[in-house]
């Protein structure tokens, strides 16, 4: 079999997603390239043809090829991305597209973001969601009919990729958090969709001194009065730790090892790997019942709620206290889940969806 050619599209760096599913697609044989350090993800045609002719052009996020927070420029790039696409389709070269969410978070220009998305599916040879909730979501919003080019790829773990080797106790001193307490984390980029200020007003509804909230994660330029609303809501709680900012990679551990469970109040999601963050590091987790967070998570190692049902949040949460006794089996439940995603057996079968479409 000749060695078969893949370029990922958007390079997105710093994503450990992205590099552990192109290393170990390359540990198996594929040649896979991608874009160079700061080159146009709108203008990916002369990266591709520079490598006459590729066998499959694998897309991901569609945002920064076609949209922008500019309506006129939105129109550009979305025009020049059609394009190019249907250049590509005319010689031949196979397009893959991984859904990692249905539309762009900020909710901006979603008539050409939705334009954008329904071109893909229309040219696509094959389309990868992270679970069957994702997939039928997808189906249903785009009322797709050709489900033969439909896969089903799970997402891979962090077990190998973040340092755990700190404490418990050693985790907690460096956060300043007592032994007895019990701790929820939200940890990561705080954004509008993800609920963190109804994750502060849950929290202080609960009874008891003895718990801790600890928030911490960069907050985008374009949300910095989310930074001062949560700040407000925080003012007078001393039981709150907010740690605004990037966090490096050698830190989530620190996070992570400090907390009892691990917290996602989002409002709207499709797949999320902060999920599977948590589960690699043996966490329990509250989540809501959406997306893929109902299917990658069970009752065994997770409090999940319904989002239609207002108090959810708070009754997981309540639950969290209740059943304290079991959290840590919980998270060793999760590790276990955790582990069966491995990033060989993701490459492997992403290889064959691949070769499905050749």
């Amino acid at each position: 079999m000749e060695q078969i050619t893949s370029i990922f599209l958007p390079r997105v760096d710093g994503n450990p997603y992205q590099e552990q599913l192109i290393d170990n697609l390359r540990k198996i044989g594929l040649k896979v390239e991608i874009q160079q350090p700061l080159s146009s993800s709108t203008f990916f045609f002369p990266m591709v043809i520079k490598h006459w002719k590729p066998d499959i052009l694998h897309l991901h996020w569609l945002e920064p090829s076609c949209i922008s927070t500019n309506g006129f420029l939105s129109l550009l790039k979305s025009v020049a991305f059609l394009i190019q696409l249907a250049i590509l389709k005319i010689i031949g070269v196979k397009l893959v597209w991984t859904v990692h969410n249905l539309k762009n978070h900020d909710n901006l220009n979603l008539f050409l973001n939705n334009l954008c998305t329904k071109t893909v599916i229309k040219f696509a040879d094959a389309i990868i969601t992270h679970c069957e909730a994702a997939q039928e979501e997808l189906i249903k919003t785009f009322e797709i009919k050709h489900k033969d080019k439909l896969f089903v790829v799970p997402h891979g773990n962090y077990v190998e990729w973040y340092e755990n080797k700190i404490s418990r106790e050693a985790a907690r001193g460096e956060l300043n958090i007592k032994d007895s307490e019990t701790v929820f984390l939200f940890l990561g980029l705080i954004r509008p969709y993800k609920g963190v200020p109804e994750l502060i007003e849950t929290f202080q509804k609960l009874n008891g001194e003895n718990i801790r909230l600890v928030i911490a994660g960069k907050i985008n330029s374009q949300d910095a009065d989310l930074t001062d609303l949560i700040q407000q809501k925080i003012a007078d709680d001393q039981r709150i730790n907010f740690i605004p900012g990037y966090i490096e990679p050698e830190k989530i551990q620190v996070y992570m090892n400090a907390a009892d469970v691990v917290v996602f109040p989002y409002r709207d999601i499709l797949t999320s790997g902060a999920v599977m963050l948590a589960m690699s590091f043996g966490k329990a987790c509250i989540a809501p019942r959406k997306g893929c967070l109902g299917e990658v998570l069970d009752n065994q190692g997770a409090f999940l709620y319904n989002l239609s049902d207002e108090n959810g949040l708070l009754k997981a949460m309540n639950q969290t206290l209740d059943k304290s006794k079991t959290i840590l089996e919980m998270g060793q439940h999760n590790q276990q889940l955790a582990a069966k995603y491995s990033w060989k057996n993701i490459a492997e079968l992403t290889l064959e969806v691949y070769l499905s479409c050749l």
